[in-house]
């Protein structure tokens, strides 16, 4: 798998798009996170609120890549996957 360059400059404008994420801790886990999308414009304040163990946590350990997403899932930030970027 190639790693995606990007510039020093990115991220420029801080767009979050989350495309049907579907993550889990470990491979014989449940998912956390099941097909979730939403888009974040860039320079916007959000919070994340629900309730307890409803995956607010987990969707913020998945912008670090901490926690890897499953197949057919992706996050991108300014249009770029993060899972393509060398860590």
């Amino acid at each position: 798998e190639s790693s995606l360059n990007v510039e020093d400059s990115w991220p420029e404008k801080g767009e979050i798009v989350f495309k049907n994420v579907n993550l889990r801790y470990q491979p014989k886990l449940d998912l956390t996170l099941k097909n979730l999308s939403f888009k974040i414009e860039g320079g916007m304040k959000v919070g994340i609120v629900g309730r307890t163990a409803s995956g607010k946590s987990t969707t913020a350990l998945a912008l670090p890549r901490l926690v890897e997403l499953d197949e057919g899932s992706s996050i991108e930030i300014d249009g770029k996957d993060i899972s393509k970027i060398s860590l």
